[in-house]
């Protein structure tokens, strides 16, 4: 999804973070690239054709850039979790916020209470959210809903459930059986 610019957390910066220059593929007519290579623009933590740079490029804000909830530990270079968002038609035909936590590191980190607490405040809030499963250096991934994993646990307020429900999804995803 796109984010405006003046939407972003004042003072909050990318700084050495180029993941978004990383791991996503892009597939833009004035510049592509497959996920998990960086992009041949990107040179140390510098774009250089910043001031020329493609649309889709300027148009992205992963939503660490976006949202006071996430905290400087959610910043995709720590984190290890590249977060966006996504319009997506649902069954009944109504478009709905997705957002899509893309795991491109070490995978323990969706075991963590604060990774269990964000999916417990958008799924309860009615966001959809996805994990992506990233493997083989970011250019095979996985991706499932978590909804039907945690919704119980969500509406039970319990934060253990919450990760059970998640655990079982990672486990699913680890057998290759996309859900």
């Amino acid at each position: 999804m796109i984010a405006h610019e003046s939407a972003l957390i004042p003072g909050r910066e990318c700084g050495e973070c180029t993941v978004c220059c990383r791991v996503p593929p892009i597939e833009d007519p004035a510049l592509t690239k497959p996920a998990g290579v960086l992009c041949q623009h990107c040179i140390g933590n510098t774009c250089s054709i910043y001031k020329s740079r493609p649309q889709s490029c300027r148009d992205f804000y992963c939503q660490w850039r976006n949202l006071a909830l996430l905290d400087e530990n959610w910043r995709p270079d720590l984190s290890g979790v590249l977060i966006n968002s996504r319009l997506q038609t649902g069954a009944d035909g109504k478009e709905t916020l997705a957002m899509v936590l893309m795991i491109f590191a070490d995978h323990a980190v969706i075991f963590d209470d604060g990774f269990a607490t964000l999916v417990a405040i958008w799924t309860d809030r009615g966001d959809e959210v996805i994990l992506n499963l990233l493997f083989d250096n970011c250019r095979r991934g996985w991706e499932t809903a978590l909804r039907p994993f945690v919704a119980d646990g969500v509406a039970a307020g319990s934060l253990a459930q919450v990760k059970a429900g998640i655990r079982n999804a990672y486990t699913r995803m680890q057998r290759g059986i996309q859900t």
